[in-house]
């Protein structure tokens, strides 16, 4: 850093807090800055001139970004109105859900290999406000499913930005791909997803397995466990619990699907073994 520019630590914000966040209602200026935590912001009205690690862009509504404790950042007023709302992590919990996804993703976030600014659709920003809420109201709540929630809808907006922009699938693959792993989806049937979008089931599972390589069934239960074992790790719910929240009605499938996965029980991930 130079000398004009300074860091904001977490002990000040999130006070030892898993995620903290709160809306800013007017532009301010912090000046050029780092953090010590992963930020998070989306632009709800108005729009600023961004300037990240050196560069400058316009940021408006429906613009997003994810911040790392490499990034240095600074905003500059350009219009009346700049609302946005802050969401902020605790750097060793974003990379442990990041290790959910990959054990190379945190640092393919910190090392500029992931784009770190999206445009979100008024859908996404419905969806993410309404898991934000509970946290906004209450920041109590850090050993529920709503930080985990937060945190993968996130990091999954940025995967599927990411897919988009690699490959030629078509919109509805995409599109399906987010649905697929969103949490707050995971209590839904897959056939609810599937028929949300204006083609047959079969052109639909048969397309979807040609081109991302596996069934829209192994692909959506792939996403639940990933999210099961963050909760398994962030919360106080129970195995049932957890199974009610991503619609596995079957335990006993739900731990042979879990060890699948991830090579251990849920039991041993709760109760990790001594060394």
């Amino acid at each position: 850093m130079t000398q004009n520019e300074y860091c904001i630590r977490s002990d000040g914000l999130l006070n030892n807090r898993t995620v903290y966040t709160h809306i800013i209602f007017k532009y301010e200026d912090p000046g050029t800055h780092c953090h010590d935590f992963i930020e998070f912001f989306y632009v709800l009205e108005g729009e600023c001139l961004h300037l990240l690690n050196g560069k400058a862009g316009k940021i408006a509504s429906g613009d997003a970004c994810l911040l790392t404790p490499n990034d240095i950042h600074a905003f500059q007023k350009t219009g009346r109105t700049f609302l946005h709302r802050d969401i902020l992590f605790q750097t060793d919990y974003f990379r442990s859900v990041c290790n959910m996804y990959s054990p190379d993703l945190y640092e393919k976030f910190t090392g500029g290999l992931l784009c770190k600014q999206i445009k979100m659709t008024g859908e996404q920003l419905n969806q993410l406000e309404q898991l934000v809420q509970p946290i906004a109201l209450n920041p109590d709540l850090q050993d529920t499913f709503y930080p985990c929630a937060v945190c993968t809808f996130i990091i999954t907006a940025f995967l599927s930005r990411q897919v988009s922009s690699q490959t030629q699938y078509p919109a509805w693959i995409t599109k399906l791909i987010s649905l697929l792993s969103a949490p707050e989806n995971f209590p839904v049937d897959q056939q609810v997803l599937i028929r949300s979008l204006p083609y047959s089931q079969e052109y639909i599972c048969r397309t979807f397995k040609k081109l991302i390589g596996k069934t829209v069934t192994d692909y959506f239960n792939e996403q639940k466990m990933r999210y099961a074992y963050t909760l398994l790790q962030s919360s106080s719910y129970s195995v049932e619990e957890i199974c009610d929240r991503i619609n596995f009605n079957n335990v006993s499938y739900f731990y042979r699907l879990f060890k699948k996965s991830f090579h251990m029980t849920p039991r041993q991930v709760v109760d990790p073994p001594g060394p």
